[in-house]
């Protein structure tokens, strides 16, 4: 018999704490959820993505009465950043999502297709994807989305 033991890694900061990059990427992807379209849910996510060349791009969470056709505000982001700077790695994603009221933040980790994403970013780029999640006055900070998944699919 045999043991395997991963653990996961999340560091929480104080919003105050946080590099003025990483309080740039939280503020955007808070300004994300305005444009979020969630008429089902009522639960709006926003995210912003760091790029190597120092862009951000931003994405937000699109539904559609035919479900599952809807899109999460990650893989929107990830996607177009992809999309629009293929040579580029993703260095930070900021992730932030309001209630249905708009009225107060919800913590929300990313959902296992977000993270099988982000982890064949992870896997294309050869190098890790910092999250950063959050939670009003706290931000969750994982290095590598192999925190949220240490035992990815693979093939």
């Amino acid at each position: 018999m045999r043991e395997i033991t991963e653990v996961a890694k999340i560091t929480i900061y104080a919003y105050s704490q946080l590099s003025e990059e990483d309080k740039k990427l939280i503020d955007l992807s808070i300004e994300a959820v305005q444009g979020a379209y969630a008429p089902y849910s009522n639960f709006g996510v926003g995210a912003a993505v760091l790029l190597s060349n120092g862009k951000i791009v931003i994405g937000n969470n699109q539904e559609n009465e035919a479900f599952p056709s809807g899109m999460c505000a990650e893989r929107v982001a990830l996607y177009s950043a992809s999309a629009q700077n293929p040579k580029e790695r993703i260095c930070t994603i900021a992730i932030s999502a309001y209630d249905k009221n708009r009225d107060c933040v919800a913590l929300s980790f990313p959902c296992g297709a977000c993270r099988q994403v982000m982890m064949e970013y992870e896997k294309r780029q050869n190098s890790p994807i910092r999250i950063l999640i959050s939670a009003g006055e706290e931000v969750y900070v994982a290095e590598s989305v192999k925190s949220f998944m240490p035992f990815s699919f693979s093939m």
